[in-house]
């Protein structure tokens, strides 16, 4: 008989919007999710500035995602520890970095290796989102308001992932790069409040910890089980190598190709988090379980068709539309892919689950530095077209490698054979 594990939260949670446990949550989502959106283009755009390299681009990219490689340590290491006051380090990490390249920026001192460290710094404390944060959520609300907690954060992320860009764009061309840091200094800081105003006390188990080494391999065994985890995994490889690469050469490509203004770089990203935004209250409203798997491979398709065509567009509008579309595909991927793996993993292995999550997505740096290499060698528009159509042709095996994926009674078998 598998030993009991309790938990000091209600066992009825209350409905989403009058959960405090998970509205903090979420609020510190909004304030990450807006700097994720805005650093990254602040960073690309400095860093272009600095040395005129479409492959040091990549590389800051490469250094901000590499961490997620460590995701399922950091979940084996959450588990033994409160998530809590995980989340609030980080938290503080991150208002720290963003401090400092304000300064250096303010004194004229920002060289390219600060962009890198910085980067590095703020993605090894971004690869705690999985087996902290969205963890706590799976833990704080009821096992059938997941998909519409994820959703409705997922909603959020994209608002801000139009106001991000945007505020970025519009430092740059204003009072400069400095700007979008010191606004991370003050988010930051909100969310270390908000994260220490929880009433959170981690899980507590019967069961004597085992090693991390054990942990790790009960984890994988676990995963081995589910298609529907292994489906998830697989198209989150695809997605973060040949899908999300051609972010760190988006900027690139509007500058050299549309031969647009910071401020119009940014309004190209924010109409993507447009489009996230729509599908994502789409998901809201509308999804329930057993369409999980069908808008998670679906939306992942339209995402990098919508890749491929912004590649070949030369007109600003029409990239508008293009990447509009793109992002209500992304929105079916970021949904229904913590959707897909709380709903289906038992709340023991949740951690493990998501930390599985984040290593995938750490094997998409390499991705970046693949696309940086090419757009060196050929072009930034040619370097994204190449890894985009190769990300389809995956997206196709993937379909015929994974049809639970596609099949609506999928995700409640093996939520039930998971537990």
């Amino acid at each position: 008989m598998p030993p009991t594990q309790t938990s000091t939260l209600p066992a009825q949670q209350p409905k989403l919007l009058r959960n405090g446990q998970f509205l903090r949550l979420w609020s510190v989502g909004w304030m990450t999710g807006t700097m994720m959106w805005l650093e990254m283009l602040v960073v690309a755009l400095v860093t272009l500035e600095l040395t005129d390299s479409p492959f040091l681009v990549s590389v800051t990219f490469f250094l901000r995602f590499i961490p997620m490689l460590f995701g399922f340590g950091i979940g084996v290491i959450a588990e033994r520890l409160n998530r809590k006051y995980l989340m609030t380090v980080g938290l503080a990490v991150q208002a720290a970095t963003s401090a400092v390249l304000a300064a250096l920026i303010i004194s004229d001192q920002i060289e390219y290796w600060h962009l890198a460290l910085g980067s590095f710094l703020i993605g090894a404390v971004m690869a705690s989102e999985f087996p902290v944060r969205r963890t706590m959520i799976g833990e704080v609300v009821s096992r059938s308001s997941v998909g519409r907690a994820v959703s409705l954060e997922q909603t959020t992320n994209s608002l801000f992932r139009i106001l991000g860009p945007f505020i970025g764009g519009v430092f740059l061309a204003t009072i400069g790069a400095q700007g979008g840091f010191l606004l991370g200094v003050i988010l930051y800081s909100i969310g270390v409040l908000i994260a220490l105003s929880m009433k959170y006390s981690r899980p507590t188990t019967t069961e004597a910890p085992a090693g991390p080494k054990t942990q790790i391999i009960e984890g994988v065994r676990y995963i081995r089980k589910s298609q529907v985890m292994i489906g998830t995994l697989g198209v989150t490889l695809i997605l973060n190598v040949f899908g999300f690469s051609y972010m760190s050469q988006q900027p690139v490509v509007a500058k050299q190709v549309l031969q647009v203004s910071d401020v119009l770089i940014g309004i190209l990203q924010s109409v993507e988090g447009a489009g996230a935004f729509i599908g994502a209250t789409l998901i809201v409203i509308f999804a329930k379980p057993h369409h999980y798997t069908r808008i998670y491979m679906w939306g992942s398709l339209l995402f990098i068709v919508a890749i491929v065509l912004f590649s070949q567009s030369t007109n600003y509008w029409l990239t508008l539309i293009i990447l509009f579309f793109g992002g209500m595909g992304m929105s079916g991927f970021a949904t229904m892919q913590s959707a897909i793996m709380i709903y289906v993993s038992s709340p023991k292995m949740r951690g493990r689950v998501l930390g599985s999550v984040a290593v995938f997505i750490g094997i998409g740096p390499f991705g970046q530095l693949g696309i940086g290499a090419l757009a060196n060698i050929l072009d930034p528009a040619t370097a994204v077209l190449i890894t985009a159509l190769t990300g389809i042709v995956f997206m196709f095996i993937a379909f015929v490698l994974y049809p639970a994926m596609n099949k609506p009674s999928s995700l409640e078998t093996d939520a039930e054979a998971a537990r």
